[in-house]
């Protein structure tokens, strides 16, 4: 996790880095094409990522293969989520103001990696492992109610930040499950159709966490990932 981490971290620095020097014109690096095609810098991400999960998937417990799965989860996850708005809009919007969908991918992602890193202990044995089927099988079910079930349902009301942090701190999950929903959210889709009043009074609130939140996503996309509020210019 630690390798995946700092190997995400590193990737995306570097590629945002010739990226922009590729707009200004500056430095050796240029867009790579076969013939009239412009490979886009998600097609290998998507390759390294998969044979990163291959890796993962067939490697033992013993030896260095675990690590370097981990640092081509980085790499590939790097590379795909720094043009996520591009798959999702099926578009070149990699500078456009659509771009920033990428700046909250790749944010919200090193955050999780990071709260799961927290909360790792590798190679470290269970000092107190549970045995026996219904001990077992009622561990699960607690673990289940107490973190799976409110970190889900965070997720499902649009509070992806507070899923991140969640996995660490789950508190924060059973706060987050019970407010309202974040407008377009899969549960307020489903939940407040029939229910104006809330739905009302979900917009309002969101509207208000999107102006608390709104310096520092844009001091995010403008220093981190070279887009501004009127950027129009394609890739």
């Amino acid at each position: 996790m630690f390798f995946a981490l700092m190997a995400f971290l590193v990737t995306f620095l570097v590629t945002r880095m010739i990226t922009r020097m590729i707009r200004a014109g500056k430095g050796p690096f240029g867009n790579v094409s076969a013939g009239d095609v412009h490979i886009h810098h998600v097609v290998p991400g998507l390759v390294i990522l998969l044979i990163g999960g291959v890796l993962a998937l067939g490697s033992g417990q013993d030896g260095l293969w675990r690590q370097v799965a981990g640092v081509m989860f980085g790499v590939g996850a790097a590379l795909v989520l720094d043009e996520f708005a591009m798959v999702l809009h099926m578009d070149d919007v990699y500078w456009s103001n659509q771009g920033r969908l990428s700046a909250d991918a790749v944010t919200l992602t090193a955050v999780v990696l990071f709260v799961a890193l927290l909360i790792i202990a590798p190679n470290k044995p269970n000092p107190n492992p549970v045995t026996g089927f219904w001990l077992n099988a009622a561990s699960s079910a607690v673990f289940l109610v107490v973190w799976g079930i409110p970190i889900t349902v965070t997720f499902l009301k649009g509070k992806l930040w507070f899923g991140a942090l969640s996995i660490a701190v789950i508190p924060v999950a059973w706060v987050a499950c019970i407010r309202l929903a974040r407008p377009g959210s899969p549960w307020a889709h489903f939940r407040y159709r029939n229910k104006p009043k809330k739905q009302a009074r979900a917009q309002a609130r969101a509207e208000k966490w999107v102006r608390r939140q709104k310096p520092f996503r844009d001091w995010i996309a403008t220093h981190l990932f070279g887009l501004t509020e009127d950027t129009n210019a394609s890739k």
